[in-house]
This record gives C-alpha cells, structure tokens and sequence, in this order.
C-alpha cells in the first residue's frame, strides 16, 4: 500500500472490512457478496508517485462520476466490472450503512483478476513518452518518425504497457512482454477503447492525448474486463483542441495546458518532488510536511469540473441528481452580475435577462444588473471590481470599441481577483466598423482574459447575449492564471 500522510487518512466504513487503501481508492469487502467490491474514492491527490499532504474538494465525486459516465456510455462495447452506482449502492450495504452519504463516492464493482500492467494508449507524443522518443526515436517499442515535438500527433495510436509497481514509479515494457502472459488482447482493446473514446472526445472539441486503462480477467470465464478508473483526469491527458492547433502553428511546438492535475505537478516540480524518491522514508517524510497552496488546491477543483463538463455537458450535481438518481445532491447558487457600458444596449438584453430572470425564480441562480462605462465611469468601475466578490460570475457587454470586459478583467486582475470569470459580450452597432471593433476588443486581448464562446470567437448581439447568460447559467469556467507583469518604461531615449 503507498505511504498517506496521516492528515488524509480516514478511519474505515465501520462494519466493512478494508481490503485495500491505494493513493486515492479505498476498496472494501461487502457481506454476503463474496463476489463483489466497494470502491471508494477518496479526495486524497497524488503527484509522481507521492500522496500529497492535502485534499481536493469534490474530486472523488466527479472521478466516480466521469467513471460512471465512461462505462455507460461505452459498456455496449467493452464489457466493464460496474455493478451498481448512485442509490443502488445501498442495495449491497448493511442496513447501518443506508443513506450515510456513500453514493456520490462509491461505487459496487465485480471482483476480477488483475492483470498485472497498465495499459498505457499514446495519441500524441508528449510526457514520459516524449521523453524516450527524443532518446531512442522509439517508445515501448515503437519506432517512430523522426522530427517529431511535443505535443505532435502520431501517425498512429500506439500502445505503450508499464509494470504496475507496489511502490515507487512504474517503468515501460513493451507490448510483446504483456503478449507473452496475455496474448495480444489487453493490446487490442485497449487501443479499441482509446479510438471509441478519443472520437467522443473530440465532438466535444477535447483531444484525449493520452490515457491509462486497467484489464482484469473474469474468474469464471476468463474474459477481459474494464476495471478500475476510465478516462477520468487522474489517468488521461486532456487538451483543448484550439490551444493545440494554436500551439501547433508556433515554430517551436509544445503541448497545450493539460486538463487534469498539471498545476500541482508544475507546484511540486518547484518544490523538488519530481526528484525525490517514494520508496525512501526520509523523502516521504519531506513530501508529507510539505503545504500545499489553498490556491493550487481551489484550482485543481476548477478544472477537474470543467474537464467533467466539457466531456459530460453537465455540471456534476446535475449528472448526480439526473443520471446518478441522487435526489439530495445540493446544487450551489450560481450568482451573476451583467455589466453593461450603455442602458441603450438594454434592448439586446432582452431574451438574456428572459432566461436569468427564469433561472432566479427557479431557485438555480441570483442576479444583478449594472450600467458602467469604462471611459466615462472610470473610479464606479475601479471601484466596483474592488467590492466585487469572489464567487460570482460576470457578463460583461459593450459596442463598438469601448473595451468594458478587457478593461473589467485588468481590475479584477489588480485586485487579485483574476479567478472571476468575465463573460465577454460585443454588442451590434449601427455599421459593420463597430461591430467589428467590438468584436476586437475582446478577442484580440493579450492572452484571451476575457472567455469567449465555445468556437473561439466573442459572443456577439442579442443572441450572442443569450448564449452568455446560459454559459454563466450552466458552464464550468477554468480558472485564469494572471499575466505576466510587463514593466513599463518611461524617459526612454528616442531611438
């Protein structure tokens, strides 16, 4: 079992009996279904091989859930161990057990075999995987073209199989070694599964880069089964399908932002554990009395809804409540302010504020609206984005080139509140200039601050309005890292 700081330990389910505590699943024996597993996962986060002295809220939640999803939508086509979820869990507990706030972590699975490899699927090249190839040109075997960056797409998917260490790192193995033991299956269906996955990923404008499944073998007919966790961000690469078209346009490609736990990786590279080693006590004792920022911890949640969003088109408590039959799943209050630089743009305003209107008498959401120009308003402005609070969502709208959501943003940005996001709106004018200046204004900022509709370009108009107030409604939002302070120069010399 991996060594678990003693701050995220729980005590086990009273009255089951731990079989299994791993860096993020506790699995349990069920009375009377010798056949069958509790699988709990927990919000316990792991980086290289190290359980982090820290937990992220709501994230065994959605990887349940996005397992749940995986498995119903592909379980026509990969037989998977999934035997009950949601309110049906219950059905396999002691009485004691029943409505003690299981169901959205747990879920009852078929005991297998476990073969005993991770059956790693590369799309593109990039990780671990980049790292061999820029070695040997071959990962796992695989001879691959020459030239290739990060971030490039292989010519073709390739299964690239490691050991399944107890503890310490796991290492690559080719796919003839896991053919020796279990013939050329585990590699057949792995690279089905990746192929069926990546194609629903991308209707959906997501790039699966990479993913880690795990077999087992049916104990009574010997069959390949789909166990463990599938698809979810602790075990796939996920990239925004614009960031890497626009990173493969750059000279020197590289892969975009992955939707998964980077951050933390990227925090912990600062803080060594990269180079550290799991199997030493005296470099686990380092790890565990490290502190892991509240903000890397705040945006790790973030993005692990975000990337259940973008895949499921749900938010997690809608999942739980319509595809989980969890009826007491609390669905947060979503709270919106919409700016706008003119009262005139009222009238495109109509139909959005129509559905806003609807969603606070309904209980789902609460509103305000503001009319603050940028340039005429400056100091209500300054002042407004330093009262605003942190859990809110804005809609921002103006015409022509008055610049309201890049300017909002940069205030948010100076009072620390970056993570707001700022729904940008370019409202219709009377000529094609303005509407074009609009436009502009919030698309061509440094860096993209301000969030623009799903095909990349500003919500624009009435229905562009609509469509922003619905994105606020009923999207998740990743979280905006600041830019990068850029010093201003003054006296300077005339060249």
């Amino acid at each position: 079992m991996p060594k678990l700081p003693s701050s995220v330990v729980t005590e086990p389910i009273p009255g089951l009996e731990l079989i299994n505590r791993g860096k993020v699943r506790d699995t349990y024996a069920l009375p009377g279904h010798s056949d069958k597993m509790l699988v709990v996962a927990s919000d316990r986060l792991s980086i290289f091989d190290f359980v982090l002295p820290a937990l992220v809220p709501q994230k065994g939640a959605i990887l349940t859930a996005m397992n749940i999803f995986w498995r119903k939508m592909l379980g026509d086509q990969f037989a998977h161990d999934l035997a009950a979820y949601g309110e049906k869990v219950d059905e396999y507990l002691p009485p004691e057990l029943h409505g003690k706030g299981l169901m959205t972590q747990a879920t009852v699975v078929r005991r297998l075999e476990m073969c005993d490899c991770e059956a790693i699927v590369r799309g593109y090249l990039t990780g671990s995987g980049l790292k061999a190839y820029n070695k040997t040109q071959e990962v796992c075997g695989h001879r691959l073209p020459p030239g290739l960056q990060d971030g490039d797409r292989l010519p073709f998917p390739i299964f690239t199989p490691s050991t399944k260490a107890k503890e310490g790192h796991d290492e690559h193995i080719t796919a003839d070694r896991v053919a020796e033991k279990y013939g050329a299956r585990i590699e057949r269906a792995s690279l089905q599964l990746y192929q069926a996955a990546e194609q629903f990923a991308s209707e959906k404008g997501i790039i699966l880069a990479d993913t880690k499944f795990e077999w087992g073998l049916d104990p009574e007919t010997d069959k390949l089964v789909l166990a463990d966790e599938v698809l979810t961000p602790d075990s796939s690469r996920f990239w925004d399908v614009l960031a890497w078209q626009k990173m493969q346009k750059s000279q020197f490609r590289s892969s975009p932002t992955s939707y998964d736990k980077q951050r933390v990786r990227d925090w912990g590279k600062t803080r060594g554990i990269d180079k550290r080693d799991p199997c030493k006590p005296e470099d686990v004792e380092y790890v565990h009395g490290l502190e892991v920022p509240a903000e890397v911890i705040a945006r790790t949640t973030q993005i692990y809804r975000y990337i259940f969003w973008r895949l499921t088109g749900m938010k997690l408590e809608k999942f739980q409540l319509y595809k989980m039959s969890l009826e007491e799943v609390f669905s947060p209050l979503v709270k919106i302010e919409v700016i706008s630089g003119s009262e005139s743009d009222v009238g495109q305003m109509t139909s959005g504020l129509a559905e806003l209107d609807n969603a606070q008498k309904a209980g789902e959401a609460q509103y305000r609206r503001h009319v603050i120009s940028c340039h005429r308003n400056p100091e209500e402005l300054a002042n407004y984005a330093h009262n605003l609070p942190d859990d809110v969502i804005v809609v921002a709208g103006a015409g022509m080139a008055a610049a309201l959501p890049g300017v909002l943003k940069a205030l948010l940005v100076k009072e620390g509140k970056a993570q707001i996001p700022v729904i940008g709106v370019a409202f219709t004018g009377k000529t094609e200039e303005d509407n074009l200046a609009a436009r502009l204004s919030i698309e061509r900022l440094p860096g993209q601050p301000v969030l623009l509709a799903p095909d990349g370009k500003a919500y624009f108009g009435p229905l562009g309005f609509e469509n922003a107030c619905l994105a606020a409604l009923y999207h998740e939002f990743l979280p905006v890292d600041p830019p990068t302070n850029k010093p201003a120069l003054f006296d300077l010399p005339i060249p």
